[in-house]
């Protein structure tokens, strides 16, 4: 059986845990080489693992995002080690509890901000020459529910999700004859520790698994949708479209 990612190199930001932990291992289980950021080294280890386990290679790369002052030196690193990068998918996410903007320290909501809108484009900025050496790079931002509705007590976490849909656009805008593309993507709510902090009363078994968001990264990543570009996708309605082409 053939495999949509066969030689093709792609990282996963948030690779230790959670969605990026299932993308990861989906990847795997397609053929691509992987490489899996997260700040957890065993849970890295873990991932790794599993994505052999499935029948792909992943180089587990512990790695804080908080530290953009580092992202040349990664960029340093992995040039000596794969020839480009043929995707990034920013699945990284850090939300401490939902609260109403009126009581959020600065310093809270400015690490939220920090990690969930900066290190993503500024790691897509650092990372851009690797991009560029792929015959067709698919970068990804992965949004929120925040991003179709306003929703109350989300302060720097959601904002900064909503932000990451104009990310996508301003990208693409900005490289618009390059043979890259760049898109955002709402999973949902899925069964994470991010939505246990965000939502301590809530029954996880009423919350869907990542799995459920898989494809729909998957699909903007393949060949099949090389002509989309700079656009924000609810995780379920995208895979019932594509799933009819």
């Amino acid at each position: 059986m053939s495999k949509r990612f066969a030689d093709r190199i792609i990282m996963v930001t948030g690779g230790s845990s959670g969605l990026g932990r299932a993308i990861c291992i989906a990847l795997g289980s397609e053929g691509a080489s992987v490489l899996a950021l997260g700040r957890n080294e065993e849970a890295l280890a873990n991932t790794q693992a599993e994505v052999e386990k499935a029948g792909g290679k992943c180089l587990a790369i512990p790695f804080d995002l908080a530290r953009y002052g580092e992202f040349p030196r990664l960029f340093e690193a992995l040039k000596q080690q794969v020839p480009h990068l043929d995707g990034i998918v920013h699945a990284a996410g850090e939300l401490n509890r939902c609260a109403p903007m009126q009581h959020v320290e600065a310093t809270k909501f400015r690490r939220m901000l920090d990690i969930n809108l900066t290190a993503p484009n500024m790691l897509t900025q650092a990372l851009f020459p690797l991009l560029e050496q792929a015959e067709s790079a698919s970068v990804i931002f992965t949004s929120c529910d925040m991003a179709e509705e306003a929703q109350a007590n989300w302060h720097g976490y959601g904002l900064a999700k909503a932000a990451l849909v104009q990310s996508a656009a301003m990208w693409q805008l900005e490289h618009p004859q390059k043979a890259m593309r760049f898109n955002a993507v709402n999973p949902g709510r899925m069964r994470t520790e991010l939505m246990k902090r965000a939502f301590p009363g809530l029954d996880p078994i009423t919350i869907p698994e990542p799995d459920g968001a898989l494809e729909a990264f998957l699909y903007l990543l393949s060949d099949a949708a090389i002509d989309i570009r700079g656009g924000h996708f609810n995780a379920k309605e995208l895979i019932q479209t594509s799933s009819q082409f």
